[in-house]
């Protein structure tokens, strides 16, 4: 726990159980520096979120077309010159543009891979820290099911994940499809005719979780098609995580509020539904987000939320951490 809280640079006090607490951004949309203190820091539409393997929590800057990590109460670059162009293949990552990265993850063998939505292709690490794509040519369409991702063509895509086997699932967004890539490189589209897709998050087992935003609903999905119904009626949900008690926890984006649904009951565990920002140090249900894009869960208990446009992550004590 103590590591995570050095991590966070986040009080005790301000962030006792059931209460909220700004961890990184002071509400500026903008960039003003490396480096910072967390809380001090612009961001500049926060989207993802993901956990690197030392622990530390990162987020994808979308508008400054970074990807940082909160390392000491800091946040620090570790992908994106800031350049408002694609990536270049063969660069180091950390002064490589990145055309908006929208989402981020780390594969199985622990290499830092980022969806770059406008360049309509996800690159990572390969290895040593230099820019790699993984699929996509950069061209928006539909094209490539059955042949090498490196030549798929995908439509401004939101969302990826890796899956229990090493797969990495994509939700092509402006397709209405979600594609799977797996462990030889070939793609094929697992779910099609689902308008808005936002994001896929693993789920239980061989599940993924496909958020479908237009649709309001949360689906589980397996690589051969199956699919189930988690959730309905959501408003313009843009993310979905399992959370440590087993429970689904969405990000209910047009509400201004994260859910928390078991056995078919949802229940509002952060948000009052307004849209706004306040709250800060006091009981989550009482705060006021502003289009919260994604959700993270940490080993201490604590659940961040990208709170987007308010320009900041937050912090949430779901449950006492263990000793």
């Amino acid at each position: 726990m103590a590591l995570i809280l050095l991590l966070l640079g986040c009080a005790e006090p301000d962030c006792g159980l059931g209460a909220i607490c700004t961890v990184a951004g002071d509400g500026s949309l903008g960039w003003n520096g490396d480096g910072l203190l967390a809380p001090d820091s612009w961001l500049y539409l926060p989207t993802g979120l993901a956990q690197a393997p030392d622990g530390r929590p990162c987020v994808a800057d979308f508008n400054n077309f970074r990807v940082r990590c909160l390392d000491a109460g800091r946040l620090v670059t570790v992908a994106g010159s800031g350049e408002h162009f694609y990536s270049e293949p063969g660069a180091l990552l950390a002064e490589s543009p990145i055309e908006n990265p929208m989402d981020v993850e780390w594969s199985p063998d622990g290499r830092l891979t980022i969806l770059a939505v406008h360049e309509s292709r996800v690159i990572r690490d390969d290895g040593t820290g230099r820019v790699e794509v993984v699929a996509g040519t950069g061209d928006e369409g539909f094209a490539g099911d059955g042949g090498p991702a490196l030549d798929a063509n995908f439509g401004q895509p939101c969302g990826m994940a890796y899956a229990a086997d090493g797969s990495l699932w994509i939700a092509d967004t402006q397709n209405g499809a979600v594609r799977r890539v797996g462990a030889d490189g070939v793609i094929e589209t697992v779910l099609a005719d689902v308008p808005g897709v936002q994001r896929v998050r693993r789920g239980v087992g061989d599940e993924v979780l496909v958020v479908d935003s237009f649709g309001g609903r949360v689906l589980a999905v397996t690589a051969t098609g199956d699919t189930r119904v988690l959730a309905e009626g959501l408003l313009y949900p843009w993310s979905a995580r399992l959370g440590p008690d087993g429970a689904l926890y969405v990000a209910n984006s047009g509400a201004h509020e994260v859910l928390r649904i078991e056995g078919g009951e949802a229940e509002v565990v952060v948000g009052t539904g307004e849209d706004g920002f306040s709250g800060d140090g006091g009981p989550a249900l009482d705060a006021t987000l502003s289009w919260p894009s994604d959700l993270l869960f940490l080993d201490d208990g604590r659940m961040l939320i990208s709170d987007m446009q308010n320009g900041r992550v937050r912090s949430v004590l779901l449950t006492t951490p263990p000793a």
